[in-house]
């Protein structure tokens, strides 16, 4: 009983508001990395809107989708950071890259495939669901029907009577 006192008390803390302490030395190293390798932060930063607006749309099974579009996006930046690492890694360079219409076209292209996979799995996924669970339930009526032929109409409950009894 004790356990469960101190998960929720440890529920309740953490759904206040404050950032637990390993919350804010993940923030911290994440900003100072980010000023550390800034024209590579500034590539991801304007890269990775596709993934940060999917994350932040609200409904419960964005985590999928959000997943996806992340892989994808991150996908079409990698080239593009490669490029900024091969040759001058400076912030002129990042902001070449990043005014580059075809480069973002490519980034963002990249995005859009994440969101394409992810409407066509789930279509695939729901439609195989919808189609096994009509297969279960003709098995199901096939069985009952086996049952009727052998047992008489007695055994699916449903009364003779008129008078409900």
């Amino acid at each position: 009983m004790a356990k469960k006192a101190k998960k929720k008390k440890k529920a309740a803390k953490a759904s206040n508001g404050k950032m637990s302490m390993k919350g804010r030395i993940f923030m911290i190293a994440f900003v100072l990395l980010g000023l550390a390798f800034l024209p590579t932060s500034m590539l991801l930063g304007v890269g990775m809107l596709p993934t940060v607006v999917v994350f932040f749309m609200g409904n419960r099974r964005n985590g999928v989708r959000a997943s996806t579009v992340a892989a994808m996006n991150s996908a079409g930046c990698i080239p593009f950071i490669l490029k900024l690492w091969a040759g001058e890694n400076n912030f002129e360079a990042s902001m070449n890259i990043i005014m580059d219409s075809q480069s973002m076209l490519v980034i963002y292209v990249a995005a859009a495939f994440g969101y394409m996979i992810d409407w066509v799995v789930t279509g695939l996924v729901s439609s195989y669901l919808y189609q096994k669970g009509m297969g279960r339930m003709m098995a199901i009526q096939k069985k009952q029907a086996f049952l009727v032929s052998h047992w008489g109409e007695g055994i699916t409950g449903k009364s003779d009577k008129g008078d409900g009894g």
